[in-house]
């Protein structure tokens, strides 16, 4: 007897939220004929959690009215991104209702809506873009992707305005996702030679490069296929860099430089990852193949050396700023990088012999530091010179020069009276 009354209590309560829900869609449907689409929405709301258990024919017309209403809010500019994401949402679960049902009413409406909803999206993303709002447009692209799983271009723009935005996450998640399906994202590329720039130079159409011909500023045009799939390789790396997974970032890096080996900068990620890991030896390898592919670049060899620095492989800094001063005896800057190192050198010897004790062996231990650090301060002396004859007006050097020979002479007085 209980269960029969539960029975009928049950079938009214189904028979009260069908009413219910059937008078909501029908006021929400009316208030959309008005143009009250944002009211149509606020009528809906309160039965959206029970559509689902709906009959057919009331979840086709609520999804129909509230991807309708979405849609007509996103046209007047209201919440675009929200309402075009609601609209799709809406619309791609009517397609699948109807056909699960078999009645075929709305779906022929809601593909051509969905259309325009993803023209929207990447017109409005395109706009974010230009205007530098990653976080919007990297968002945009997604859904447009997510619309149409064909156009895989979508995903690719999602993913560098999501690394523009500096989203790693979902970055790596689009590029990673780009790397499953084996996208190439292969196209035309015009190329001519810069007659003044002595380079090739890429233009977005035919018609560009043509008329730079033309001109006679350009030379040799050309066209080529050029792939995405290295860019791709080198963004998942260089996340994976960023946020701290270096032997992931070492294999991604090994998958770019095989699509790309001219690359120099994926070379230089890839030397700059092993010297993290403190793999001086392997650095060292990997160096000087890049100084062998670069003989004449006194700047990337004086990077290599920074690098270093910043990784405290002094000995390796102090080579590769003296490498780049032997390619280029006038590049000022690897003569100031390697005065900074070597007065860094003479810092840290100064903190060693602060922490020495009073032992026979600690004061034998103190002076040899000392007249190491004042040879090595002296070292610098002429490296700051050089730089004040290349670059008269810095200032700095001039005044860290005086500085350091105020300072040797102290140094040297100091010894002389020990003695």
């Amino acid at each position: 007897m209980k269960s029969i009354l539960k029975n009928i209590v049950w079938l009214l309560l189904l028979s009260f939220t069908a009413y219910g829900q059937k008078n909501e869609i029908r006021v929400a449907q009316k208030e959309l004929k008005n143009g009250n689409s944002e009211q149509a929405l606020a009528v809906l709301s309160p039965v959206s959690y029970l559509i689902n258990n709906a009959a057919d024919e009331y979840r086709i017309h609520f999804y129909f009215i509230k991807g309708s209403a979405s849609l007509d809010l996103a046209n007047n500019k209201v919440n675009v991104s929200k309402n075009l994401s609601q609209a799709a949402i809406a619309f791609n679960d009517l397609i699948l209702v109807e056909s699960e049902s078999g009645k075929i009413k709305y779906t022929p409406e809601a593909l051509n809506a969905l259309i325009t909803i993803k023209k929207d999206l990447i017109s409005s993303a395109n706009e974010d873009l230009t205007a530098e709002k990653f976080s919007e447009s990297s968002g945009k692209y997604y859904q447009a992707y997510l619309l149409d799983k064909t156009d895989t271009l979508q995903l690719y723009n999602a993913a560098l305005s999501y690394k523009n935005a500096n989203q790693n996450e979902l970055a790596l998640k689009c590029f990673e996702e780009l790397k499953t399906i084996n996208y190439s994202g292969d196209g035309q590329v015009y190329i001519a030679y810069n007659r003044e720039k002595l380079i090739d130079e890429a233009f977005v159409s035919k018609e560009d490069r043509d008329l730079k011909v033309q001109y006679g500023t350009h030379l040799k045009p050309r066209q080529e296929i050029h792939s995405k799939k290295a860019e791709i390789y080198k963004n998942i790396a260089l996340i994976y860099v960023q946020t701290g997974y270096k032997e992931k970032a070492m294999r991604a890096i090994a998958l770019a430089i095989k699509l790309n080996p001219d690359d120099s900068s994926l070379a230089f990620m890839e030397a700059k990852l092993y010297l993290e890991t403190k793999d001086y030896e392997f650095f060292d390898k990997l160096a000087a193949a890049i100084i062998e592919n670069n003989p004449n670049n006194a700047e990337l060899v004086s990077n290599l050396g920074i690098c270093c620095q910043n990784e405290r492989y002094f000995e390796g800094a102090e080579y590769y700023f003296k490498k780049a001063i032997e390619i280029d005896r006038q590049y000022s800057n690897a003569y100031v990088n390697l005065s900074a190192l070597l007065i860094e050198k003479g810092i840290l010897m100064t903190t060693a012999m602060s922490d020495l004790g009073s032992s026979v062996a600690d004061k034998k231990n103190y002076e040899n530091l000392k007249l190491k650090r004042e040879s090595v301060l002296k070292s610098v002396v002429p490296y700051l010179q050089k730089v004040v004859v290349l670059d008269p007006n810095n200032n700095r050097a001039k005044q860290l020069l005086t500085t350091l020979n105020n300072v040797i002479h102290i140094q040297s007085k100091s010894i002389a009276s020990d003695y």
